[in-house]
Parts: C-alpha cells; structure tokens; sequence
C-alpha cells in the first residue's frame, strides 16, 4: 500500500467520530507516532498544529489507511490555510515505519502556536462534543 492512501492525526481528526463525520465512513486505523515533531494549541482554538521540534520529541496519533481522492479533497478543505500535507516517516505501535501523509504547520505560521502542547484528553472532555456541533455544516458529500 502506497503512502498516498495513508494519514497520520495528531489531533481531533485522531477521534473516530471526526472522521467519520468528515469522511462519512469508517477509516481502518492504527496507532503510530512521529518522531521530530510535537503538537501545540493554536491560538485561541481548541485544536492543534504540528511542528517541528527536536529529534527527541515525538507525538502519538493514529495513522489512516485506505483513503481514495474523494477523502483527501474533503480533509484538504477542511485543514485551515496554514497547514500543509507533507509526506513524513510514522513509526506504528508494532515499530514498523511508513511513509504518510500528515497536516503540519508552515514555518511561517509558528506565530499561531501557543507554547501549550495540546492534551486530547482534555480536548475529548471539555471539547469534542462542541467540536462536533461546530463542524455540523461540513459538507462530507
């Protein structure tokens, strides 16, 4: 299976329900994490972006597989203006490494990053379910 049919998350797209909202479908899934980059708040969100850091750092998140042209259409307009889908090394739970595709935050756009990193479980507690209200008119179809 060739990277362009995989994604790495990091952050509210890791929840199934996201995704399957977006996607309008179940995505087979695994976790992974990769390596040299690290997950912080956006400014006044309560989501996060991807950047790197140092070769030390890490982020946990899932990795998708299975997705066609229709998917990537829909999660590349929903990914907001400053973030770019690159091609990077995931290591999954096994340590096995793959290629994937992932959304990271452009260099230029470091200044909307908070120095928080961002906490998915504090996200899934106070903020999942008013994410999933606020991305009720995303058109999936």
């Amino acid at each position: 299976m060739s990277y362009k049919s995989r994604l790495f998350t990091y952050g509210t797209l890791t929840f199934q329900e996201v995704m399957i909202h977006l996607i309008g479908r179940e995505i087979p899934f695994e976790k992974a994490k990769i390596n040299g980059y690290s997950s912080f708040v956006v400014k006044g969100q309560n989501f996060p972006g991807l950047r790197k850091t140092t070769l030390s750092s890490s982020t946990n998140g899932i990795m998708y597989s299975n997705l066609v042209t229709k998917d990537w259409n829909i999660l590349d307009q929903f990914e907001d203006f400053f973030y770019d889908r690159v091609v990077e090394e995931v290591v999954l739970e096994d340590g096995t490494h793959q290629k994937a595709f992932t959304y990271i935050v452009s260099p230029k756009f470091y200044h909307l990053l908070d120095s928080n990193l961002w906490d998915s479980k504090k996200f899934k507690n106070k903020s999942l379910s008013s994410f999933l209200d606020m991305i009720i008119g995303f058109d999936n179809k």
